[in-house]
């Protein structure tokens, strides 16, 4: 499995009723393909998200997003670099 990272914009911006019932029930169409969501980062104004995933690769997640009729600017597979916080 791979870190998949989905970026969208939303016009109009999503609502909190959205946001809540999306975090709430998963996404038929990711469960059918074994794929999990990990978190999204949301901008201020709701209009800009970035979606971080768990999937075999980064097709199958486009191929879910693409059923469910979400709309995406790209997908991408993303590795990890973390911080050594007492490097700070």
């Amino acid at each position: 499995m791979v870190r998949v990272l989905v970026e969208a914009t939303h016009n109009p911006p999503l609502t909190e009723e959205f946001l809540q019932f999306e975090i709430k029930v998963p996404n038929p169409c990711l469960v059918a393909r074994n794929v999990r969501w990990l978190r999204s980062f949301v901008s201020r104004d709701r209009r800009r998200t970035i979606c971080e995933l768990e999937a075999t690769d980064a097709d199958t997640v486009r191929e879910a997003y693409r059923q469910a009729g979400y709309s995406v600017e790209r997908v991408w597979v993303a590795n990890i670099v973390e911080s050594d916080a007492e490097s700070f």
